[in-house]
């Protein structure tokens, strides 16, 4: 007689309330669609003759404010830039270390979002006195 623990996993195109037993043992719930993240990054993974094949990964919330991340997530803004934003508060970042920040990646989709209104930039947003361009400059200040 065996004893197994139900956890509640992703699987796909399982149903809600039904359990999967995914390995000999193991069974899991499945979670409910809304609680499985969205977002996904899509990586290219050589497929060893020459080609490669999109494999989708899903996205963390926190990504170390570097060069080839940028690049990676396709994010055409600079690591000044995006430091900038985050110290102005328009996009959620923590400094690590001395020399190494992290920005939520969620924040900043938030923010280019919030940015399709043209006015944006000269708009106050609640609980400030200066516009999000004043911010951002006195940021630029900052971070110089």
């Amino acid at each position: 007689m065996s004893t197994s623990t139900t956890s509640r996993v992703p699987v796909v195109g399982a149903h809600e309330g039904v359990t999967v037993e995914v390995v000999p043992g193991r069974k899991f719930v499945p979670l409910p669609p809304a609680s499985v993240p969205h977002v996904a990054v899509c990586e290219l993974v050589p497929a060893g003759d020459g080609t490669f094949r999109p494999v989708a990964r899903l996205c963390p919330q926190w990504f170390s404010l570097n060069e080839a991340n940028l690049r990676g997530l396709g994010i055409g803004v600079s690591r000044a830039s995006i430091k900038r934003l985050i110290v102005a508060g328009f996009v959620t970042g923590q400094q690590v270390t001395p020399g190494v920040y992290q920005f939520d990646y969620f924040s900043f989709r938030e923010h280019v979002q919030r940015t399709c209104d043209p006015e944006f930039w000269d708009q106050t947003a609640p609980g400030h006195k200066q516009t999000n361009r004043q911010r951002y400059s006195a940021a630029v200040d900052q971070t110089s």
